[in-house]
């Protein structure tokens, strides 16, 4: 694998990581959604 597409699976984990932390905190399951919405406007973006 190249350098970006790890950089891409590494920026996908933490997304994913920060998640479930901000979810499972906060008990914030409905709004948590904005994490996704926000790093997919990052990975439009990006590419």
């Amino acid at each position: 694998m190249d350098k970006k597409k790890i950089m891409n699976w590494v920026i996908a984990i933490i997304v994913a990581i920060v998640y479930l932390m901000v979810s499972i905190i906060f008990k914030a399951w409905v709004y948590s959604w904005l994490i996704w919405v926000v790093y997919a406007i990052y990975r439009f973006i990006v590419k």
